[in-house]
């Protein structure tokens, strides 16, 4: 089903025409020089930034293979293959860009199979900020309930110190940005991630936490501010509405930013254009399709 954001609207072209103009340009250039080593990273460092991780990966890896810097490679790799939970190839990754722990992290995981268990659905308490992160996703590690705020800059999950979630906490060693480590559960509702990559933070305050975007992201979640929700999917799979209208986004590793309009860059999410485009209505990550669908007021 197309995009309800690729048909045309009053007053100019929709926002997709420009991404889908972007795509184009760089699918041609990989068709002229299929082994050019930067344009085949460039195309696969935009397809990643669209959602389309694996894809991308695989693009990045063969411009390696083609001749290109293992270490810009490995730079945009790392992200991508982090979002992928893909952690036998983050910690085999040529001129990593990963502290000593972060890496160690990736070999310990790379023998567990990050994994989500529970219901299909499961909707958690979700409170709109208007300043800095998108809103607050209350989660559950140990005993302990903490309120995450959802920052599209991190990956993963981040806490306020070590005191919280005895006995499901693994710290692996600390680096220059502090503890690192992995959670082996995080409850949400109904739903339990397995093994997320953790950082601890100590200035945040008792009780808060990060939660990176890349965590609803993957889970399709629907955001409804007014009935002060989040709806989370098990297996990340997110259905097309006819009645939704799509906002492409782009992935910037860290960072998200929507394209609001054709003939302009896309903006930061959590910027005042791209709440007000948010703003009232409920919304859905859908990973796989590059897009935030906007659904009809309820």
């Amino acid at each position: 089903m197309p995009l309800r954001a690729q048909e045309t609207r009053v007053g100019g072209p929709s926002p997709a025409a420009g991404i889908d103009a972007t795509e184009r340009r760089l699918y041609d250039a990989v068709r002229r020089a299929p082994r050019d080593a930067a344009a085949r990273a460039a195309l696969g460092a935009w397809l990643a930034s669209r959602g389309q991780l694996r894809s991308g990966a695989v693009l990045l890896e063969e411009a390696r293979l083609f001749g290109g810097s293992p270490r810009v490679i490995a730079a945009r790799l790392a992200p991508i293959y982090e979002w992928l939970r893909d952690w036998a190839s983050l910690a085999a990754l040529p001129a990593s860009p990963l502290s000593e722990v972060e890496r160690a992290r990736a070999n310990a995981l790379a023998g567990r199979e990050a994994s989500v268990t529970g219901a299909d659905r499961a909707t958690v308490s979700f409170a709109p900020l208007e300043l800095g992160a998108l809103g607050r996703v209350a989660f559950v590690v140990g005993t302990d309930t903490l309120w995450g705020d959802v920052d599209s800059e991190e990956t993963g999950i981040v806490l306020p110190g070590l005191g919280r979630g005895a006995g499901v906490v693994e710290v692996l060693g600390v680096d220059a940005r502090g503890a690192v480590g992995v959670i082996r559960a995080v409850g949400l509702a109904d739903l339990t991630l397995h093994d997320v990559p953790m950082r601890v933070e100590a200035r945040l305050g008792a009780g808060r936490a990060r939660l990176g975007f890349d965590v609803l992201a993957r889970l399709g979640a629907t955001v409804n501010a007014r009935a002060a929700t989040v709806t989370l999917r098990r297996d990340g799979k997110v259905d097309a509405r006819a009645d939704a209208e799509g906002i492409p986004f782009v992935l910037g590793f860290p960072g998200v930013r929507l394209a609001l309009r054709a003939d302009a860059p896309a903006v930061p999410i959590g910027s005042p254009a791209a709440r007000a485009a948010l703003r009232g209505r409920p919304w859905t990550v859908d990973l796989r399709r590059g897009v935030i669908w906007v659904h009809p007021a309820q």
